[in-house]
Order: structure tokens, then C-alpha cells, then sequence
């Protein structure tokens, strides 16, 4: 274990000596999931940022930094050799194939209605508000306020390609 590790499970995790295998891997999910978390609420922040500058017809450091962030963020994914591999789900039954299909739509589907909810009441509420100036209900009708909408719900909606359904036949010959 390198000096970069021993100081991340000593000192961030709050171990006092070298963890197991299973108890670097349990360290490494939680923090997996604690940046995912924060870079959704992070996005929903630069999100809402942006709409309040464009009611207060103001750029702010903020949204300026912010993106800025994300395109270091997105370069580094691109380039890093620590990048994850593409998860891929290897079902043998069908009954099991299909209720992982539904169970990844429906969890798709909370998403996508979540998404739309925030990006609509940030447009037309909360960004007026915090700004003062009067409700906007008509940017519901401009296609400009869908845009987001449309691009998550195609994204959202598409299969689940990760779920694989598997020939037994093919696994145990060998192909």
C-alpha cells in the first residue's frame, strides 16, 4: 500500500491500522457513493445558479467556476486509466432478465419525473424568486425549457443495455 492509500484509509476513513481487503472495498463503495451523491448536488446547484443569473441577467462566479469544474471533471474521466470499466449485468434466466429490466425503468423512471419537476419549478419559481422579480409561468410553454427535459427523458427511457441476458450453452462450451 502506497503512501497516497495509507493516508486516505488512516485519515479520511478514520482507521488507525492497514484495513483488510473487504474493509478497503466496503471504504471505496461508500466513497464511491458519496461522490456520485455530490456531483448530482453539485449539477442541481450549477443548474439552479445558471437560472438565477439568467433572471438577475448577471453572470456569477459560481456557475462560471462551476462549469469550468465540470469540464475538468469530464476531461479527467476521459483520460484517467482509473476510469471504471463498463458494468455489465449477465442474467441466465429470463424471468430474472425481465424484472431487472423493469426494476432498472422504474428506477429510471422516479429519476426522469424528479428531474422534471426540479428543472421545471427552478425555471418558472425558485430562480424568480430569488431574483424578485414576478413568477414566470410562460417559460413553460418555450421548447427552450424542455430542452433539458427532453434530452434526460431520452437518456432515461432508452433499454438498459447493461443487462445481458446469457445462453448457458454458450458459457459452459466454451464460446
Amino acid at each position: 500500500m502506497n503512501n497516497k492509500d495509507k493516508w486516505l484509509y488512516q485519515r479520511f476513513a478514520g482507521t488507525t491500522n492497514y484495513p483488510d481487503e473487504y474493509q478497503r472495498h466496503e471504504i471505496d463503495k461508500l466513497l464511491a457513493k458519496l461522490s456520485i451523491i455530490s456531483l448530482y448536488i453539485f449539477l442541481a446547484l450549477l443548474y439552479l445558479s445558471i437560472f438565477f443569473d439568467i433572471e438577475r441577467s448577471f453572470i456569477s462566479p459560481f456557475s462560471i467556476g462551476g462549469i469550468i469544474l465540470i469540464i475538468i471533471l469530464a476531461c479527467r474521466m476521459s483520460m484517467s486509466h482509473f476510469a471504471a470499466d463498463a458494468l455489465s449485468i449477465e442474467v441466465t434466466d429470463k424471468e430474472t432478465y425481465h424484472q431487472t429490466l423493469k426494476n432498472s425503468r422504474n428506477k429510471r423512471f422516479i429519476f426522469l419525473i424528479v428531474a422534471i419537476i426540479y428543472i421545471l419549478l427552478v425555471n418558472s419559481v425558485i430562480a424568480p424568486m430569488l431574483a424578485g422579480n414576478a413568477l414566470n409561468m410562460e417559460r413553460l410553454t418555450d421548447l427552450n425549457t424542455f430542452f433539458p427535459v427532453i434530452v434526460i427523458a431520452v437518456f432515461t427511457i432508452a433499454k438498459d443495455s447493461r443487462v445481458k441476458l446469457i445462453d448457458q450453452k454458450e458459457t459452459y462450451n466454451g464460446k
